[in-house]
C-alpha cells in the first residue's frame, strides 16, 4: 500500500508571524565548487508546493494562491508547514534563511514540482540573487534555478520528466493522492479544508522532500555539484568514463596524467563546425523522427496491425555508423554516398512523389517554388533546395523523381562508431534496465529511474548549446551571448553531427521498411517515428521476419550477445491475440499524430491526438462506432467541460479581487500569477489538407 506523507511528520499551521514550531537542524553539509564560488549545501531535504484557485472577472481569468506548504525534513524527523496567508510565508522564509544562516556560502536546495508555476507567483515577492550561478531558466517563464539569500528553489521534473505521480513512483516512497484539490472550486484563505484536502496538500510536499532526500543521496553527497535536468545527469557520467578511461591509458602508456583527455578534447574540437554551419545544421539538416499518414486512407477506418521497433534509438547508437573526422569541403562524386558521411545542398527541378507517402517536412527546406503540400509534407515542387545526408539524399531517391538534381556543396567525413563513454553507459542502462524486468522489478523506482536513464542517452546527444542567457530582475530578458561559441564547445565531449546521425539512421530504417513494404504491394496506413500501421498481408510478415534476422546477426557481429540485446532493433508486434501472433484493430488516422483505434483486449478506443488528453476521446461519442464516426475530416470540438486541455494566461502586474461568495468572500491580492483554465479542444483541418483528402479518396486502392 503507498504511504501516506503525513502519517509520519509534524504538521504546523503557520497562521501567524511567530515562532509557534520547530526546525529540522542539519546533520550534516556537502561541500561544492572551487574558490569564490565554493559552498556548502545543508543536508535539509526541502520541498514548495501552493493551491490556487482561478477566477473569472470581466476582463478575463485571474489565480489567487490560498494554501502554500513547504516540508523540510533530515534523516530523524520530517516537518510539514502550512499557510494561508502569503506574508506569513515571506515571513518564514526569512525566517528559514536567518536559522539556517544561509548566504552565498552556504546554501539549501527547495525543491518545486513546476517551477514556472510557483514561480509565476512568488517572483516579485523575494528579492532574488543576481549571480551568474544564481539564476538559471532554459526559456523565458522556464527557471530551473531561482535564489533568494542562499535559498534555491529548484525544479523536480526536470530531472524525473513526467509529472508529480511519476516523480513519486520513481524516487519516493510516498505516492501521490488519488484527485486533486478542484481550482475550478473558488476558495480563499478562509475558505476551510476537508482532511483530505489537507491531506492532499501534506502529501505533495512530502514527495517533493522525499526526492530532495533521493537526489541528495545519489548525486550531491557523491558528485559535490546539484543536478539541473535529467540529460545533465548522464552527461556527467559521460564526463566520468571518459576520464576515468583516460587515467587509464595515460597510466598504461606512461604518460602524463591528462595527455589522453586533451588529446581527445583537441580532437573533439577540431570536428565542431563553425557557429554560422552550427545553426544551418540544426535548423535544416537535422531532421526528428518521421512522422505522417498515408493519404489515400486518411479519413477512413480500416483494419490494421501495429509494429513498432524495440528501442529505435538505441539500436541505432550501437548499429549503425556516425561521422567521426571532421568535415571537409570537397567536389560532390557519387560514390561518396556509400563510403562516408555526407552533408550535402541539393537542387531539385520539378520533384514530385512516386508514392502515397510525402517524405519531406516543410520546416526543413531550404528553398523552394511552386511547392504543394501533404500535411506539411511535400508532394510537388518546381524547384526544391535542401541540405541532407546521405542517408536522406538515399530516402529521396525511393519516394520523389525530379526532372533534374544537382549537389551544390558536398563534405565528407570517415564513418565509424560513437565513443566508447557514450555507448558504454547506455547499454550499462539497457542491460540493467533488462534485469530488473527480467527479475520481475519493473515496478521499482530503480527500473523507472534506469528506463529513464535509457531513454535520456538520445536527448543527450541531440542537446543544443545555451547561446543566449535568460535573464530576470523584475522582468524577463536576453543578456548577450555569454560565454560566447567558442567557450561553449569547450565544455562538451558531444558532437552535434552524432545526434543529427542517429536520428538520420533511425528514419533511414524506418523508411527502407516503408519502401520494402511499398514494393511489395502491402498498403501501409501510419508511421510514426519508430513504429508502422499496415493493412494485414502475408507478404508484410515474411518482409518483417527478414529484417529481424538480419538485425539479429548484425547483433551478433557487433557483439551484442547479451541477453538485453535480443531484440533491439527488431519490429516487434504491438497488439498480439492471447498466441502471441500479430491482431487487427480498426484504425482511423486525420494525418500526422491524430489516429484512434480500437484495443479489443482492453474494449476501448485509444488515442494519440496532438494537443489533446488521451482519455478525452470517449467524450466524442457513447459507443465505438459513433467516436469512429465523430472522429472525421470535418473536425470536431470537445466543450471545456469534457475536453480536458487547458491553457495559461500569465499576470505581470499586481491585481486584486473578491475571491468566493459574496457572503464569504474576501479582498485577496497577487504581485503576479498565472492562470490555468479550461478550454475546448478543436481539430481542424486545413482546406488544402481537406482537399487532397477529399481529390484522393476517388483513387483510394480497393482493400
Amino acid at each position: 500500500m503507498p504511504s501516506i506523507g503525513c502519517l509520519d511528520s509534524k504538521i504546523y499551521d503557520v497562521n501567524e508571524c511567530s515562532i509557534s514550531f520547530t526546525l529540522p537542524k542539519p546533520l550534516y553539509s556537502v561541500h561544492c565548487g572551487r574558490g569564490d564560488n565554493a559552498y556548502d549545501i545543508l543536508e535539509i531535504f526541502a520541498g514548495f508546493d501552493i493551491e490556487t484557485t482561478n477566477v473569472q472577472f470581466v476582463d478575463g481569468w485571474y489565480a489567487f494562491a490560498y494554501h502554500m506548504q513547504v516540508c523540510l525534513s533530515n534523516q530523524r524527523e520530517k516537518c510539514v508547514y502550512l499557510f494561508r496567508r502569503w506574508e506569513v510565508w515571506e515571513w518564514f522564509i526569512d525566517h528559514i534563511i536567518s536559522y539556517y544562516n544561509l548566504g552565498s556560502d552556504r546554501k539549501l536546495i527547495m525543491w518545486v514540482a513546476n517551477l514556472s508555476f510557483e514561480f509565476q507567483f512568488i517572483r516579485r515577492r523575494l528579492e532574488w540573487d543576481q549571480g551568474d550561478y544564481d539564476f538559471f531558466a532554459k526559456e523565458e517563464r522556464q527557471p530551473l534555478k531561482a535564489t533568494y539569500h542562499g535559498l534555491e528553489f529548484r525544479e523536480a521534473l526536470a530531472i524525473s520528466g513526467g509529472n508529480l505521480e511519476h516523480l513519486a513512483k520513481t524516487y519516493c516512497t510516498t505516492q501521490k493522492m488519488v484527485g486533486d484539490l478542484d481550482y475550478r472550486k473558488e476558495r480563499n484563505s478562509q475558505t476551510p479544508l476537508t482532511e483530505e484536502e489537507r491531506r492532499y496538500c501534506i502529501n505533495d510536499v512530502v514527495i517533493l522532500a522525499e526526492f530532495s532526500q533521493a537526489i541528495f543521496d545519489k548525486y550531491i553527497r557523491p558528485d559535490k555539484k546539484v543536478p539541473m535536468t535529467k540529460t545533465s545527469i548522464l552527461i556527467s557520467e559521460y564526463n566520468d568514463r571518459l576520464k576515468t578511461q583516460c587515467r587509464l591509458l595515460d597510466k598504461r602508456n606512461g604518460r602524463e596524467t591528462g595527455t589522453t583527455l586533451a588529446t581527445w578534447k583537441e580532437y573533439l574540437l577540431r570536428c565542431w563546425p563553425d557557429e554560422e554551419t552550427y545553426k544551418i545544421w540544426f535548423e535544416y539538416l537535422f531532421r526528428g523522427g518521421y512522422v505522417h499518414a498515408n493519404i489515400f486512407y486518411t479519413d477512413i477506418t480500416v483494419d490494421v496491425r501495429m509494429r513498432d521497433i524495440t528501442s529505435s534509438y538505441p539500436a541505432e547508437m550501437n548499429l549503425s555508423y556516425y561521422p567521426v573526422t571532421p568535415f571537409k569541403r570537397v567536389e560532390f562524386k557519387p560514390e561518396y554516398l556509400k563510403k562516408y558521411c555526407c552533408i550535402l545542398r541539393v537542387q531539385y527541378d520539378h520533384i514530385e512523389t512516386i508514392t502515397a507517402h510525402s517524405i519531406e517536412s516543410k520546416n526543413k527546406i531550404f528553398a523552394e517554388i511552386g511547392a504543394k503540400w501533404d500535411n506539411g509534407r511535400l508532394y510537388y515542387a518546381d524547384y526544391l533546395e535542401v541540405y541532407q545526408t546521405e542517408l536522406d539524399f538515399e530516402i529521396y531517391q525511393h519516394f520523389y523523381k525530379a526532372q533534374g538534381v544537382t549537389v551544390t556543396e558536398c563534405y565528407i567525413a570517415k564513418r565509424g562508431k560513437l565513443p566508447f563513454y557514450l555507448l558504454d553507459t547506455l547499454n550499462h542502462y539497457y542491460r540493467h534496465k533488462h534485469y530488473l524486468k527480467v527479475t520481475g522489478q519493473n515496478d521499482t523506482q530503480e527500473y523507472a529511474v534506469t528506463k529513464g536513464a535509457v531513454n535520456t542517452n538520445y536527448g543527450a546527444t541531440v542537446k543544443r548549446l545555451k547561446l543566449d542567457k535568460i535573464t530576470y530582475t523584475d522582468d524577463w530578458g536576453h543578456a548577450e551571448i555569454q560565454p560566447n561559441y567558442a567557450e561553449e564547445i569547450r565544455k562538451t565531449i558531444l558532437l552535434p553531427q552524432w545526434g543529427i546521425w542517429v536520428t538520420a539512421q533511425a528514419r533511414h530504417s524506418l523508411l527502407m521498411m516503408l519502401h520494402k513494404l511499398t514494393a511489395a504491394g502491402v498498403k501501409v496506413v501510419y508511421m510514426d517515428t519508430d513504429s508502422i500501421k499496415y493493412i494485414p498481408s502475408h507478404k508484410a510478415e515474411k518482409i518483417f521476419q527478414h529484417y529481424n534476422n538480419a538485425k539479429r546477426r548484425h547483433l551478433h557481429n557487433r557483439k551484442l550477445r547479451h541477453a538485453a540485446f535480443n531484440d533491439l532493433g527488431f519490429f516487434d508486434v504491438e497488439l498480439k491475440d492471447k498466441d502471441g501472433r500479430p491482431e487487427s484493430a480498426p484504425f482511423k488516422t486525420l494525418g500526422a499524430k491524430r489516429y484512434i483505434y480500437y484495443d479489443v483486449h482492453k474494449d476501448k478506443v485509444k488515442a494519440t491526438v496532438a494537443g489533446m488528453p488521451k482519455e478525452s476521446i470517449k467524450h466524442l461519442g457513447v459507443s465505438v462506432k459513433e467516436i469512429f464516426d465523430n472522429f472525421n475530416a470535418y473536425g470536431f470540438e470537445l466543450i471545456p467541460e469534457v475536453s480536458g486541455k487547458l491553457t495559461t494566461v500569465y499576470r505581470d502586474e499586481e491585481y486584486s479581487g473578491l475571491v468566493g461568495s459574496i457572503q464569504h468572500g474576501e479582498e485577496m491580492h497577487e504581485k503576479s500569477g498565472v492562470a490555468l483554465y479550461q478550454i475546448p479542444f478543436t481539430l481542424t483541418i486545413s482546406d488544402e489538407f481537406y482537399n487532397l483528402i477529399k481529390e484522393k479518396k476517388e483513387e483510394r486502392p480497393s482493400l
